[in-house]
């Protein structure tokens, strides 16, 4: 469910683009744009800010490996578990220091108390059940766990990253070493899904993967055994007409129009037609919907800037007088003739 093939996935949105492409060619005018322009599909995710992300990550993994205490005990796991309040030399039927390991159906077997649940169970909730059983034996007990030596628990990495797959957990680890495990791809977006299977049913979280490499809470998210970290590719907008460089972009992190444009090259100021920029959005419909944008208000702080979706299609038409006069009169070398008032 998570993995959905992208050619797949793609040829709905292409075909949409080339029906687009296609009806404002024929209903533009002046404001026609090369035929095929709006399909061609490059992915243009600023790698220096993957280089960034992955960098960040690298560097919090180093300084946080994850803490004991919130490991989730699994199979095969060694511990050693003291009772402080009995004597060495009065231990009885229950020694006062002993090594157990998980066993595969993720319990120990202790004297006395025969088998004891603890696959999934931190050391300290592993200490109060033990304590709780101990009472009947010895009075007012207190109880140590320590992890002697880990096994290998797996922990499933999908989706936008550079190395996708499982990974063995040897001890307690956290969500940003896995991430830096596994790298983040440049299309990947900006948030991180993490699933897993709790003692109430499934349970799930969403994490901002920029605030990933700066805030030291969610740098200490500790991931458990069978969890599941997704990372969604980012989806795409796209634009077309005057502008720089025309084509697909991703959509891996908040766009705003005047940041789209300028990621697309900025608009012609020599032929766009800053007034009239539409926006081609999708919802449930057959047809998108059109969102008239005047860029000049934007500039001049006197409209909104309007938030980009994915899949948005921006096309900044072109003004019929501006490429008049581009094409004609600039050609002819009257460049001093009085700038055209503005349509």
């Amino acid at each position: 469910m998570l993995n959905i093939p992208n050619t797949l996935a793609c040829r709905p949105l292409m075909r949409r683009l080339a029906l687009l492409s296609l009806g404002m060619l024929v209903g533009a005018g002046c404001t026609t744009t090369r035929p095929g322009q709006a399909a061609h599909s490059r992915s243009v995710a600023t790698s220096s800010t993957v280089a960034s992300i992955n960098n960040a990550l690298a560097s919090a993994a180093l300084r946080d490996h994850g803490s004991t205490a919130d490991y989730r005990l699994g199979p095969e796991d060694l511990l050693q578990i003291n009772l402080f309040n009995v004597p060495e030399s009065e231990g009885g039927v229950t020694p006062r220091r002993m090594e157990v390991r998980v066993s595969h159906e993720g319990v120990i077997t202790l004297p006395l108390l025969g088998d004891i649940p603890a696959a999934g169970l931190t050391t300290s909730a592993l200490e109060r059940s033990l304590r709780e059983r101990y009472d009947r034996y010895v009075r007012n007990p207190q109880v140590g766990v320590r992890v002697v030596e880990y096994h290998g628990q797996p922990v499933s990495v999908l989706g936008a990253v550079r190395n996708p797959g499982v990974f063995e957990l040897t001890g307690p680890r956290t969500l940003v070493d896995l991430l830096s495990r596994a790298g983040v791809d440049d299309k990947a977006g900006t948030q991180v899904h993490v699933y897993r299977q709790g003692p109430e049913g499934r349970e799930s979280y969403m994490i901002d993967l920029l605030a990933v490499t700066t805030n030291p809470e969610l740098v200490s998210f500790p991931v458990q055994a069978g969890d599941v970290i997704h990372i969604p590719q980012a989806g795409m907008f796209f634009v077309d007409g005057a502008v720089g460089k025309p084509g697909s972009y991703t959509l891996n992190r908040p766009y705003t129009l005047t940041q789209a444009l300028a990621t697309a090259g900025g608009a012609d100021v020599e032929l766009a037609k800053a007034s009239d920029i539409v926006v081609f959005r999708w919802g449930n419909g057959a047809e998108p919907e059109r969102i008239h944008v005047d860029l000049d208000q934007i500039m001049e702080g006197k409209a909104s800037d309007l938030q980009i979706q994915s899949d948005d299609v921006i096309f900044v038409p072109m003004s019929g007088f501006k490429y008049f006069v581009k094409r004609f009169i600039g050609g002819i070398g009257l460049g001093s003739l009085p700038a055209p008032p503005p349509l």
